[in-house]
């Protein structure tokens, strides 16, 4: 069972200065809003609004996860995110090339998504997210197999986008 309690390495991940504050001010950039602006339409359901904070999460994600070693080798994005049908309820659909599955990996990205889905859901007020990401693992058997998820990577009717690759 996993733990409420964030490990050391999530603890300022949604800080003030943390991933979501991070992605709310790239995303209310983008789009040339102020942040109390941005939050407003957030909150009224606008769809452009929500895919722009999506794309900028899961670019904060990729941030923090290339922090954490070699263990990572790509993280995509796809799904609603990418293509503008994003809803207050909706998920940001990642794939996560490791090197290795592991129980560690995956606990402290389960971990991560509880810090973050709570910290949005405040911020948005939408309590019907039951969680901010929907995250794959998939290692280097599966792209090699074309297995699970590794088969999402290549392809051409989903079309995931690298964010980031090692």
């Amino acid at each position: 069972m996993i733990e409420s309690t964030p490990s050391l390495l999530l603890g300022p991940a949604v800080r003030h200065d943390g991933i979501l504050a991070r992605a709310l001010g790239a995303a209310a950039a983008r789009v040339g809003q102020d942040g109390q602006g941005f939050v407003a339409s957030l909150r009224a359901g606008d769809p452009g609004t929500h895919s722009a904070f999506r794309y900028a999460l899961a670019q904060e994600f990729c941030r923090y996860v290339s922090g954490l070693g070699a263990t990572f080798r790509a993280v995509y994005v796809y799904g609603s995110t990418m293509d503008g049908r994003t809803r207050p309820s909706s998920d940001v659909d990642i794939i996560a090339w490791v090197r290795r599955k592991s129980d560690t990996v995956e606990s402290l990205l389960v971990r991560l998504n509880r810090l973050l889905t709570e910290g949005y859901k405040t911020l948005v007020g939408c309590s019907s997210l039951r969680s901010l990401f929907d995250i794959h693992l998939v290692d280097d058997e599966d792209i090699d197999c074309g297995r699970d998820y590794g088969s999402v990577i290549r392809s051409v009717w989903t079309a995931p986008v690298c964010l980031w690759r090692r």
